[in-house]
């Protein structure tokens, strides 16, 4: 028997279980209602992941269709059935999150989305307009200690009209510091912008 509607409220005081900002970098933030010092060259737009200190009290919210369950031994929290995870700096939907917090229980120390995983943010681009990242895949695996993001089961990633494609056997990672490296078969489209100088 599926449990009522649940919704669980992690008051996260140092750090984002996804995406950590590194204290006092000058780079982008991935908050869209901030605005970015300099534009990132990923042309994936999940580039520079630095950004100001996280705010003091910054909430990150959880909700889960089906059950949510705290294993206060083992320092785990697991939320399933159609999973949304909604953070100033991203939004995550996924059927299954299991988040590990660090033994202090002060942050995380990793955070694992199974099934339909489907991670949103919005960045600034060089002109100031804002452009939504999408990535997607089977499974996404955050740790914060290296800032990795890593994401297999048919990975793709979507910024604006740029994109990259990963098959079953491909693995995408993504980094904090604005790398990204892909592992195994993959289609890759960037669409140049950029105006021709004139003649």
């Amino acid at each position: 028997m599926n449990r009522p509607f649940l919704t669980a409220t992690l008051c996260l005081l140092s750090s984002s279980p996804w995406l950590s900002a590194a204290p006092g970098d000058a780079s982008p933030t991935m908050n869209p209602g901030s605005t970015p010092a300099k534009a990132s060259s990923n042309p994936f737009g999940f580039g520079d992941m630095g950004g100001k200190e996280r705010p003091k009290g910054a909430q990150t919210v959880i909700t889960a269709k089906k059950e949510a369950s705290f294993d206060n031994t083992e320092n785990l929290a697991t939320f399933e059935g159609s999973v949304v995870v909604k953070d100033p700096q991203f939004t995550l939907f996924c059927e299954r999150l299991v988040v590990t917090l660090s033994k202090d229980r002060k942050g995380m120390a990793l955070t694992e989305a199974f099934g339909k995983v489907i991670i949103v943010q919005e960045n600034k681009d060089a002109k100031g307009e804002v452009v939504k990242s999408t990535g997607r895949g089977e499974k996404a695996v955050y740790n914060p200690n290296s800032g990795d993001i890593t994401m297999t089961g048919s990975p793709s990633i979507q910024s604006g009209i740029n994109m990259q494609i990963g098959d079953t056997e491909t693995v995408m990672i993504l980094n904090r510091d604005g790398k990204s490296r892909t592992i195994g078969p993959s289609r890759t489209t960037i669409v140049d912008n950029s105006e021709s100088p004139p003649q």
